[in-house]
């Protein structure tokens, strides 16, 4: 093939998109750690505790060496793409490549005006989106990114408004320009450090400017689950499109189309006026649009999924591994065809990841972000019901509704008593209430309550009624002598007095503003080990219906485990 001839003068545009992504790439990632810094100054004295801070710190450890481990995987894939790309370039106009020992290509003839007329021969972007496209066994990869960021970006338009995480819309974008693992990490640990709403005081000129043009909804508003469920079914028929339009002069308009509808459920709440939203009394009353949203978007992704597999079972045609870059890379024809014909068709799509650098980039991403999803159930320790209720939407487990005792006196037999009581004559059906007005309310906690605590409240009850009687106290608890008796206040529950002894002596306590936003909005971490059983249940889902029904199980449990 004759070589083709380079252009006369090259345009600079493409130089400088190239350029831009790289610089975008690194001011979204540094914006987002100062939103990490600002989010841990912020951090209430309720978190500063010995236990909160040790785990903290790990989980954070943890989840920012994922985001490290994503950066490095995107970089190192990212590059052996633009090296293969280049080098097909330069072999198709006759550019030599000097070879180096380790089998690579030195630098030494790569000039400016090479790299200007290869990014303006090369469409980058599109050259690697249509190469995982147009093979189904590709697809298989490159599509459940695209699912799994749909459900993400539900999250950060739900959690992250809900929390106020700072500079919020710098995390969808950077999960198209390096990587979606890499993204969904960072979250994960502003997550970690923003457990409650915070208070923005220091704002940037840009995002006053956004405030001024778009002005801040109220607490607790939402828009209508309507415009979601538009934009979602939008959102998956562009995603059944774009792969019949690769090799074709659609291609770019679907894909255009497809990167913007999936940025839409985080720029929908900004966009549209408070008319076109509802304002809930308490955050809970959100939950069943919530669930009913997840429920969609799973559903969606396990349809999409399960066709892109069965295509990619029943492709087995000869050479299929073939693509345009095929030139450059070092296949071994007679190894490969003897692996295309012993091998089965789930390894086939399984080892697709090594037909191209853009394929493996994005199977990679998809298996660090499995594992993250998985880590992050186990870590949350998401209620599985709520997990399955936000795959399949006629999923429900009917739960015992635990039964209250009555708040007059238990019976004796009902205590499981091992001492010897005194039989309750009929005369005093009222044996509990005295004068003194206190009430105490059992709460069942699926255990038996001790003849000791019966017979203390016994006591209490008749302390005016028998005064020559002494009352029995409990074991181990230092009695109080009163001179003159007084009238104690009406008392809830057992754990009520026992987890908040000065509100007992002072009734005059009010909270302030900020401790009642963590006590309705707060986020505590369960302090026993890590629930597996929750990320094993996501791995299962995640290998049978893909990522995005994965993602869709722990988003839709992650927003309504308040």
């Amino acid at each position: 093939m004759a070589p083709v001839a380079l252009e006369s003068e090259p345009r600079y545009l493409p130089l400088v998109l190239a350029g831009s992504h790289i610089t975008a790439s690194l001011y979204l990632t540094y914006i987002i750690g100062l939103g990490l810094y600002r989010s841990y100054a912020q951090l209430g004295p309720a978190q500063d505790t010995r236990g909160r801070i040790s785990q903290r710190q790990k989980l954070v450890t943890a989840f920012g060496s994922l985001s490290l481990l994503s950066l490095g995987s995107a970089i190192k894939s990212g590059s052996e793409y633009l090296t293969l790309s280049y080098k097909v370039w330069a072999s198709e106009r006759g550019i030599p490549l000097l070879q180096t020992l380790s089998g690579g290509f030195s630098l030494e003839n790569l000039t400016l005006d090479h790299v200007r007329a290869w990014l303006n021969d090369t469409p980058l972007y599109l050259d690697a989106l249509e190469i995982v496209s147009e093979k189904a066994r590709r697809l298989w990869w490159g599509q459940q990114l695209d699912l799994a960021t749909v459900s993400w970006t539900m999250l950060l338009a739900v959690e992250g408004r809900r929390r106020k995480i700072p500079f919020l819309w710098a995390y969808a974008p950077l999960a198209h320009l390096v990587s979606l693992s890499f993204a969904q990490n960072l979250f994960y640990v502003a997550m970690l450090l923003t457990p409650a709403p915070i208070d923005i005081t220091h704002k940037s000129s840009l995002s006053k400017l956004l405030a001024r043009a778009f002005p801040p909804k109220p607490t607790n508003w939402s828009p209508r689950p309507a415009f979601f469920h538009v934009l979602l079914v939008l959102n998956y028929l562009v995603m059944f499109w774009v792969p019949r339009t690769a090799g074709g002069a659609n291609f770019p308009t679907a894909v255009v189309i497809s990167k913007a509808l999936s940025l839409s459920p985080l720029i929908l709440p900004a966009l549209i006026p408070k008319s076109w939203g509802k304002i809930h009394a308490e955050p809970h009353d959100s939950y069943s649009s919530l669930t009913k949203l997840f429920n969609l978007m799973s559903v969606a992704s396990l349809f999409l999924h399960g066709k892109t597999s069965i295509a990619g079972l029943w492709y087995n045609l000869p050479g299929s591994y073939k693509h345009r870059h095929s030139v450059r890379i070092p296949f071994d024809i007679e190894k490969r065809s003897a692996w295309e014909r012993s091998t089965t068709a789930m390894e086939k799509i399984l080892g697709s990841m090594t037909d191209h650098p853009a394929v493996a980039a994005a199977g990679k991403d998809v298996l660090l972000c499995a594992f993250s999803l998985g880590i992050w159930a186990a870590v949350r320790a998401l209620d599985v019901d709520h997990m399955l209720k936000s795959v399949a939407p006629f999923y429900g487990k009917k739960s015992e509704k635990k039964t209250l005792p009555d708040p007059s006196y238990p019976k004796v037999a009902e205590m499981g008593t091992t001492e010897p009581s005194e039989p309750i004559s009929e005369s005093e059906p009222s044996r509990p209430s005295s004068s003194s007005g206190l009430t105490m309310k059992l709460r069942d906690r699926g255990k038996h309550v001790s003849s000791k605590l019966a017979g203390a409240l016994t006591a209490n009850g008749n302390a005016e009624t028998s005064p020559n009687q002494a009352p029995r106290r409990r074991p181990g608890r230092p009695r109080k002598i009163k001179q003159e008796p007084t009238p104690e206040p009406e008392l809830g529950t057992i754990d009520e007095v026992a987890g908040a002894p000065d509100a007992v002596g002072d009734s005059t306590y009010e909270p302030t503003p900020a401790v009642r936003v963590q006590t309705v909005e707060g986020d505590i971490l369960p302090d026993d080990e890590f629930d597996w059983d929750s990320a094993a249940l996501v791995w299962g889902l995640t290998a049978l219906g893909g990522l995005g029904a994965g993602s869709s199980a722990v988003y839709g449990a992650e927003c309504v485990s308040r």
